[in-house]
């Protein structure tokens, strides 16, 4: 089974992540602080790397750095992971010898999963060429442990794919019928046609944002009672505040709860 290190400190991502990446036949340890990147490569020794650059003791060029003075850990590949994607970033990581840079927003966790399958079906390990069934063929079935499902469905308004896979795949695990809408609009026409337990909503979507969405879902006779979770990237109290006024009736910042937490969540509205 290769091992992959995945250094980063988001609980939300961590979660999702490592169950993504596990599912698909990695072995997966995760390191959250910097400074425990050189002692824990050395021990586990990993194939490759998968890091961060912003964490909270050290970044993710400081740790390139030293892996690539340790000589047990030296010709590991490292990818950087990150949200930082201009040229100078991508040079500065590739200049102290990266193998790689994946920009996180440009991956689906499905789709680094199978990224990094290619990869590891290309790279040498440590002097020695990853075996062809090193990984599951593509056509492998994974199975993943789910939950009976419990007849209740929940809508999902919201524009980013990444966002959608990472909680709807939990909610799917917890026996819940997913629907996704990728705007507000599109969120209100499947609203109308009823049968929701619970709706997430994102507050920044095109078409129509959050705010009006849950002003429209409230006045709307089939959705005016179901418990209604915000999942924002941003929390201003001023805009927590008129949510909540305005119907909402949780607001969460979407890199500050894990998918299970929401889960969690979703579970408790629907049976008060």
């Amino acid at each position: 089974m290769t091992k992959i290190m995945i250094v980063e400190d988001d609980p939300m991502l961590v979660e999702i992540y490592e169950k993504k990446l596990k599912d698909a036949g990695f072995d997966v340890n995760v390191v959250t602080k910097g400074l425990l990147v050189k002692d824990e490569a050395v021990a586990w020794k990993p194939e490759l790397i998968l890091l961060d650059v912003v964490l909270p003791d050290i970044d993710g060029f400081e740790i390139l750095s030293i892996i690539k003075k340790v000589p047990e850990i030296k010709d590991i590949p490292v990818y950087v992971f990150s949200n930082l994607s201009a040229k100078e970033d991508i040079d500065r990581a590739t200049g102290l010898g990266a193998a790689g840079f994946l920009t996180k927003s440009s991956f689906t966790p499905s789709q680094l999963a199978e990224e990094l399958k290619k990869i590891m079906n290309k790279v040498s390990v440590l002097g020695q060429e990853t075996a062809p069934d090193a990984l599951p063929a593509e056509n492998t079935e994974i199975i993943v442990e789910k939950k009976e499902a419990n007849g209740k469905k929940v809508l999902i308004i919201e524009d980013e794919d990444v966002f959608i896979e990472i909680f709807g795949e939990k909610l799917r695990q917890e026996g819940f019928e997913v629907i996704p809408a990728k705007n507000g609009r599109w969120g209100l026409s499947k609203a109308e046609k009823g049968g929701f337990s619970c709706i997430l909503i994102d507050m920044a979507m095109p078409a129509m944002n959050g705010l009006e969405a849950i002003k429209e879902l409230r006045a709307n006779e089939k959705s005016k009672d179901l418990p209604i979770i915000i999942l924002s990237n941003t929390a201003l109290d001023s805009e927590v505040k008129e949510a909540l006024e305005t119907g909402a009736n949780e607001y969460f910042i979407k890199t500050q709860i894990t998918p299970g937490e929401v889960a969690e969540r979703v579970k408790k509205l629907i049976a008060q």
